[in-house]
């Protein structure tokens, strides 16, 4: 009998060291240790890639080990050691968008930054077959994790531009995907629990007396009954790698499938993570959310709900809904500025009205930066309406940037706070 679903791993580590048998490529993989422009500083200037990240220079000053056990070697002490990505999704190949398949891709930082997510340089470990999401990721990644288990050790190479023999290491550093996909690889509750947040312990309260189940992590708190204290932005709760390592075992170690539930529902967290055997990780800190689904995906397209009237069963009589007609013309006047705008800028954005399910990222992101800002001007009955998504616009625009320096960072913290706050209010 054959199986109905087969899942083939393709082995990373055979194509790694083949990197370094070509001679072009091993030349353009020296950007980690000798051309990124802040390869040799601690700290300072503008943050340009993954390497100026404080988890990749935490790393520097750290001995290599494996459950507990220290292998005598610090991270990326050898210019040719390589950083590495982690990302999954569930993608869509059909037009029955139910059915779903699952690449496992791995992303190599050593090049150039603009080279990092080009196709030809993915790193394809295997494709999880659909048409469902799979119940246990974990059972699809433990090849991986045994070659990056091995790849931490040692594997013996050859360069072919020093023409010698050298001990090759690689490391993940990053794991990425949108919400649901990174949840089933932490092995968390989701966006949809009462702890949503992977990387704080927050936690969400439903609508007063109302039969909804559903959670929401308001900021303020002050309509609650009974009171709760408001969430403070600046100094969210949040998790470390060692207190989310700590709840996850505690959850497994349960010794009655119902204190496993309940210690799950109280943290968030469903397990302990095939990834948290790599100490390269710093779990969940690693997995930082995605801004495409987050704000392309999610943020823009509810926003534009709210403002045609059309999110869920919310009262019409609002004053951020704009009037019907007016949208309309609010669609054709984005469908028409394809005309107008050049085709290098992006791909020609549909008509926002009538043909939102034809969006995708690009076109929200096209839309958001260079239509709705013109389209929408003076349509609220309240210009603080469009003032504040002027404010996301250049938030957008900020974090869109090839370089931040540390006060834009700090613009981009202060400044998304701030247009929650204003949100809620």
């Amino acid at each position: 009998m054959s199986p109905r679903k087969v899942f083939q791993y393709i082995p990373l580590i055979p194509r790694l060291l083949a990197f370094f048998l070509n001679r072009e490529l091993n030349e353009r993989m020296q950007y980690r240790a000798k051309g990124h422009p802040q390869a040799k500083r601690e700290s300072g200037g503008c943050k340009t890639d993954i390497f100026d990240g404080t988890h990749y220079r935490g790393l520097l000053k750290r001995e290599v080990t494996i459950k507990g056990h220290h292998l005598g070697h610090k991270y990326f002490e050898d210019p040719r050691d390589i950083t590495l990505g982690f990302g999954t999704n569930g993608v869509g190949p059909f037009r029955r968008r139910k059915a779903t398949c699952w690449p496992l891709l791995v992303y190599n930082y050593n090049l150039p930054p603009t080279e990092h997510f080009h196709d030809d340089n993915a790193i394809c470990l295997g494709e999880v077959p659909g048409p469902h999401k799979p119940k246990d990721m974990d059972s699809f990644l433990y090849p991986a994790a045994q070659e990056l288990l091995q790849l931490a050790v040692r594997v013996e190479a050859w360069d072919v531009v020093q023409e010698e023999k050298f001990t090759l290491h690689a490391y993940l550093i990053t794991v990425f995907g949108d919400i649901p996909a990174v949840s089933m690889l932490l092995r968390v509750k989701g966006h949809n629990a009462r702890s949503p947040c992977r990387l704080c312990t927050i936690q969400g309260v439903r609508i007063p007396k109302s039969s909804l189940t559903t959670y929401y992590v308001p900021l303020s708190r002050k309509n609650l009954t009974p009171k709760q204290p408001d969430v403070d932005p600046i100094h969210l709760p949040l998790r470390t790698h060692e207190t989310f390592m700590a709840e996850a075992k505690e959850v497994q170690s349960a010794e009655s499938n119902a204190e496993s539930d309940r210690l799950a529902t109280k943290y968030g967290i469903n397990g302990v993570p095939l990834l948290g055997v790599l100490d390269s990780l710093s779990l969940p800190l690693s997995t930082g959310y995605e801004f495409m689904h987050l704000v392309f995906e999610n943020l823009l397209p509810n926003l534009v709900l709210f403002w045609s009237g059309n999110f869920k069963n919310l009262d019409q009589d609002q004053p951020f809904v704009i009037d019907r007609r007016v949208w309309d013309a609010i669609g054709m006047s984005t469908a028409a500025s394809k005309s107008t705008i050049p085709s290098c800028y992006g791909a020609a954005v549909p008509n926002v009205a009538t043909d939102r399910s034809s969006f995708s990222a690009e076109a929200w992101s096209q839309w958001a930066l260079f239509v709705g800002p013109v389209v929408l001007n003076h349509r609220f009955k309240h210009d603080k309406y469009y003032h504040h998504f002027c404010d996301l616009v250049r938030l957008i625009n900020l974090c869109l940037q090839y370089q931040l320096s540390d006060d834009e960072l700090s613009e981009i913290r202060t400044g998304f706070i701030e247009w929650v706050k204003k949100y809620e209010r």
